[in-house]
C-alpha cells in the first residue's frame, strides 16, 4: 500500500553547457530532497534510491512502484554564470498526470530563497491532493552568505557522496577552500568531520587523526550552529567508536535525530545491538531506512546486518541476496551471506559467496578473514591456525574474533589487549557479540570488557521513528473555533470569483479567512474528511451544474463549462466528475 503524502525527488538534468556543473544539478537535487524531509508526515525517497533513475529515461508510474511513492519531481538545471534556470514537474505516479509545473529564472545569489520556495510549493500541492501536512514558514535557511564557498562546498559533497580514495580526499580539500572563504560554515564543518571518519575507515589517516580531527570539526560546527545535524551524527560516532563514551554518543545521536538527520544505520547496528542488546529497535530502525531507501543494497546490507548480529539468520540472508540483487558488484553483501550459509550449515554456499566477494575486492579485504571462520565453523582446526598466524591485518581483534570460534582464550585475549591499546572499533562488541561467547567465561577476556566501562545502557531515550514524530494536533481549536472556520469558509466559498480562480490555493484561501493554513489544513482533513482539492472541486462541480442548467450557456461545450466553473485540467474534471456522479458528464448533461 502506497504512502499518499510520499514523494521521490529524482535528479535534475544539468542541461548547462559545461558537464562540469553535473555537481550543482545534484547538488540542488539533494538540496531539495533535504528540505523535503523536514516536513513531518510526508515520506520522502532518499538520494540513493532516487539517483539510481539518474539519466534514465522511466516511466513516472514504474518509478513510482519501484520505490512506492505517489508522486514524483522531476526536471532541469542550466546554469549559466550567476544566473540558473530550473524546470520542474510534480507527477502522479498513479496516473502520470500532472499536479504541478513551472519555470524559474534566478540570480545565483538567491539559490537558498529559491531552494526554499520550489520546496515550500511541492509540499504545498501534496497537501492539496492527498491531505494534511504541518508545513512550517521556511524549509531551508541559507547556510552561508559567500555563494563561491557555497560551490565549492556542492562540489565537496559531489566527491563525498562517490565515496572512493581519491574523491573522499578530494572532498576534504574543497570543504577546506569552503571555510576558508567562509569560516562560519557550520555545515562544510561538520561534513569535514565526516570526511575524516571515512578517510581513518580508507586507513589515509590513522584513528587517533581521523577521530580526533572528526571531533575538532564537528564541535567547531556547532560552536557555529547549536542545531547542525551532522556534526552530532560526527560527535556521536567518534564518542561511539573512538572515545567510547556509550551515554555521550546516543545523547549526540539523539541530537541528530532532533535536528533532523535522518537514521544513521552504521551507528543503530554498533550501539543498540552492541550496546544495549537491543534487536528488535535496531532491526524496526533498519527497515524503516529500507523503506526510505527501497533501491539500495547498502540499505538491505545494514538490514542483514541487525538480522545477523542478532542471529537470526534466514531474513539475514534474504537481506543480503536482496542487496546482491540491487548491486550485482556489492562485495559485503557476498561475504556476509557467505558468513550465515556457514552458521545455516550451508558451507558449498558459505564458500561460493565468499569466494565471490574474494574475487570482486581482488583477494583483499575482510573476506580472507570471512573465509577463515568459514572454514572453522565447517570444522578445521590445525590447518586454520597456521593460516591465522600467517594472516597479516591492521586490526588485532580480526584475528582475535578467529581464535574466539576456536576457543582458544590464551590467543584471543592478547590480541584483544592490543586492540583496546590501538582504539579498535571491534571492541564495541564484546559485551554483546556472539562470535565472543566461546571465550567470555575468561578472566583476561573480563579484564578488557570491565577495561571497556561498558556500564548498563538499558536505560535510554527511545529512538524516535518518522511515525513517532507526526503529532496529534488540533491546534488549540475549540469547537467554537472550529464551527466559526467552517462559516468563514461556507462564506468565501460563495463567491463565484473565488470558486473559479484557477490560481486559488490553500495557503491563498487562508489568508482570505485570516487563518494559519496548518489549521485550515487541519480542518479540511481532520473535520470535514477532505482535501483541499476535493473541497475546491465540489464547489466547483456545484457551480458546474448551475451552469450546465442554465440556457443561456447552451453554446458552450462541456469543457469550456468546466473551465468557466474553475476547473483548468480536462483529466481532473472528467476523474472528480465520475468519481462524485457515478457516471460521465456527457451522459449526466443527455440525461
Amino acid at each position: 500500500m502506497i504512502n499518499q503524502k510520499s514523494i521521490a525527488v529524482l535528479p535534475f538534468n544539468n542541461l548547462s553547457s559545461d558537464p562540469e556543473n553535473e555537481y550543482f544539478s545534484d547538488g540542488m537535487t539533494e538540496e531539495i530532497i533535504n528540505a523535503l524531509s523536514k516536513v513531518e508526515g510526508l515520506q520522502v525517497t532518499a538520494r540513493t534510491s532516487s539517483f539510481l533513475f539518474k539519466n534514465k529515461k522511466e516511466d513516472v508510474r514504474h518509478i513510482g512502484n519501484k520505490l512506492g511513492v505517489s508522486t514524483v519531481l522531476e526536471g532541469s538545471i542550466r546554469k549559466s554564470g550567476d544566473r540558473v534556470r530550473i524546470t520542474s514537474q510534480l507527477i502522479r505516479t498513479d496516473n502520470g498526470f500532472h499536479i504541478w509545473s513551472e519555470n524559474f529564472d534566478r540570480n545565483l545569489t538567491d539559490i537558498f530563497e529559491f531552494q526554499d520556495e520550489i520546496s515550500l510549493l511541492i509540499a504545498e500541492k501534496i497537501r492539496e491532493t492527498f491531505g494534511h501536512l504541518e508545513i512550517n514558514e521556511h524549509l531551508v535557511s541559507p547556510s552561508t552568505q559567500n555563494i563561491k564557498a557555497y560551490e565549492l562546498f556542492l562540489k565537496g559533497t559531489y566527491h563525498f557522496k562517490r565515496k572512493d580514495f581519491d574523491d573522499i580526499q578530494l572532498a576534504l580539500k574543497l570543504f577546506e577552500e569552503a571555510v576558508t572563504l567562509d569560516p562560519n560554515y557550520a555545515e562544510a564543518y561538520a561534513y569535514m568531520g565526516e570526511t575524516y571518519i571515512h578517510m581513518s575507515g580508507f586507513n589515509l589517516l590513522t584513528p587517533e587523526e581521523g577521530f580526533k580531527n572528526a571531533r575538532k570539526s564537528a564541535e567547531k560546527a556547532i560552536e557555529i550552529n547549536k542545531e547542525e545535524a551532522r556534526a552530532y551524527k560526527v560527535i556521536a560516532n567518534v564518542d561511539l567508536f573512538y572515545d567510547w563514551k556509550w551515554d555521550e554518543s546516543i545523547a549526540a545521536y539523539n541530537m541528530a535525530i532532533k535536528y533532523g538527520m535522518t537514521s544513521d544505520n552504521d551507528f543503530i547496528s554498533y550501539y543498540y545491538i552492541f550496546i544495549q542488546k537491543d534487536y528488535e529497535l535496531a532491526i524496526s530502525i533498519a527497515k524503516e531506512t529500507v523503506s526510505k531507501d527501497p533501491l539500495h543494497a547498502i540499505t538491505y546490507w545494514q538490514l542483514g546486518l541487525c538480522y545477523y548480529f542478532a542471529q537470526q539468520f534466514e531474513p539475514a540472508l534474504e537481506a543480503f541476496k536482496t542487496s546482491i540483487q540491487l548491486d550485482e558488484s556489492f562485495a559485503e553483501s557476498m561475504r556476509w551471506a557467505g558468513l550465515v550459509y556457514a552458521c545455516l550449515g550451508d558451507f558449498e554456499n558459505a564458500f561460493d559467496y565468499v569466494d565471490m566477494a574474494l574475487n570482486k575486492m581482488q583477494g583483499q579485504g575482510l573476506a580472507n578473514i570471512d573465509r577463515l571462520s568459514i572454514r572453522i565453523l565447517s570444522g578445521e582446526k590445525e590447518n586454520v591456525i597456521e593460516d591465522i598466524e600467517n594472516l597479516n591485518t591492521p586490526d588485532p581483534c580480526d584475528k582475535a574474533q578467529l581464535y574466539s570460534l576456536l576457543k582458544m582464550p590464551e590467543k584471543a585475549v592478547p590480541l584483544l589487549k592490543k586492540g583496546f591499546e590501538t582504539r579498535s572499533t571491534m571492541l564495541v562488541t564484546l559485551k554483546h557479540y556472539w562470535i565472543w561467547d566461546n571465550i567470555r567465561e575468561d578472566l583476561g577476556f573480563k579484564e578488557v570488557v570491565k577495561a571497556m566501562n561498558f556500564g548498563d545502557q538499558k536505560t535510554h531515550k527511545p529512538h524516535q521513528q518518522t511515525s513517532q514524530l507526526v503529532p496529534v494536533n488540533n491546534y488549540g481549536l475549540t469547537e467554537g473555533d472550529i464551527e466559526q472556520i467552517m462559516k468563514a469558509l461556507n462564506e468565501a466559498m460563495n463567491h463565484e470569483e473565488l470558486v473559479t480562480d484557477h490560481q486559488l490555493s490553500l495557503r491563498k484561501l487562508a489568508e482570505l479567512i485570516n487563518l494559519h493554513p496548518n489549521k485550515l489544513s487541519w480542518v479540511l482533513n481532520d473535520q470535514m474528511g477532505k482535501n483541499f482539492n476535493e473541497f475546491i472541486n465540489e464547489h466547483r462541480l456545484t457551480l458546474f451544474q448551475h451552469k450546465a442548467k442554465d440556457p443561456a450557456n447552451s453554446h458552450f461545450s462541456i469543457l469550456g463549462l468546466a473551465y468557466e466553473s474553475g476547473f483548468s485540467s480536462k483529466s481532473v474534471f472528467n476523474d472528480f466528475f465520475k468519481k462524485k456522479m457515478g457516471t460521465t458528464p456527457k451522459v449526466w448533461m443527455k440525461q
